[in-house]
């Protein structure tokens, strides 16, 4: 059961720097914004590991998967996404990456020769079933079919993550929160260069009423790199992925506690809430 609490721990840590993000930004513009929390993060994995660990193993080939990992998500995986919000709006694209767990399956039964029983199968149906229900909106908008083509990959990239750790980690051999805090450290470099290069904006520190939202978000992105990658130290793609990739949900659910004025709850939401609990039951249940 341990790798199941800390893939709802994975979900319930992101949930919670999303909402400080958001409250972040909320108070001013912050083009740093995503930079800070990403190196707030790297620093609390850092630690996590020299405090639990007493040997670094750096040269090994496993922690190049972890490299690419930070590459891809959240770098590549940030611009696709904003790329699709804009061409389909909010609605459409999140509906379609939250289909992640589908594609991490899917792989994992392909590529790690995983094998779910019919229970997971239901369970991951479940889940991205919730997913998509909370992610629907109303928005009417008309776009051009070919630029589908951006959240699908995200959702892609997102599953092949889920895929690399595992992959690199499912011996158990590694270590989990080193190979986290490299894909963290690799993040932070490349969204200081986007930002700085690409989006051209000038190095300005926030002031420190909207940097602290964004430190907090950078400990609890921290909290959910960590239980994702115990997660899948211990388990398999099929019983993990559902888990860490439900983090919408628990958005809805802090949403009143947190940030009420920014977005409400409505009973489509909650809806959707109930599908995803009930595919992480039976999640728990088909697990071997």
């Amino acid at each position: 059961m341990l790798p199941i609490l800390f893939g709802m721990l994975t979900s319930l840590c992101f949930a919670i720097a999303s909402l400080l993000a958001q409250r972040g930004y909320s108070v001013a513009a912050a083009p740093w914004g995503a930079w800070i929390t990403i190196g707030m993060n790297t620093v609390v994995l850092f630690s996590a590991h020299f405090i639990l660990h007493s040997d670094t193993r750096w040269f090994v080939a496993d922690n190049l998967i972890f490299v690419a990992v930070g590459l891809f998500v959240p770098g590549v995986t940030r611009v696709l996404s904003f790329r699709g919000i804009r061409a389909l709006g909010s609605s459409i694209t999140s509906t379609i990456v939250n289909t992640t767990p589908m594609f991490s399956t899917v792989l994992a039964v392909l590529i790690l020769s995983e094998r779910p029983a019919p229970l997971v199968w239901l369970g991951v149906l479940l889940t991205v079933g919730g997913l998509i229900t909370v992610s629907r909106g109303g928005e009417k908008i008309s776009y051009n079919r070919i630029e589908l083509v951006y959240p699908f990959l995200c959702a892609l990239l997102f599953s092949m993550k889920d895929i690399a750790v595992r992959w690199g980690l499912g011996g158990g051999g590694g270590q989990p929160i080193l190979a986290a805090a490299i894909a963290a450290l690799t993040s932070t470099i490349e969204i200081y260069c986007i930002t700085r290069f690409i989006h051209r904006e000038q190095f300005i520190f926030p002031p420190p009423r909207v940097a602290a939202w964004f430190v907090g978000s950078g400990i609890f992105t921290g909290g959910s790199f960590l239980f994702m990658y115990l997660a899948y130290s211990m388990e398999r793609v099929s019983i993990v992925a559902p888990l860490v990739n439900s983090y919408t949900v628990f958005v809805s659910i802090l949403t009143p506690f947190m940030a009420r004025h920014i977005e409400s709850i409505t009973p489509r939401k909650l809806a959707g809430a109930a599908l995803v609990v009930a595919g992480i039951f039976a999640v728990s249940l088909g697990k071997d």
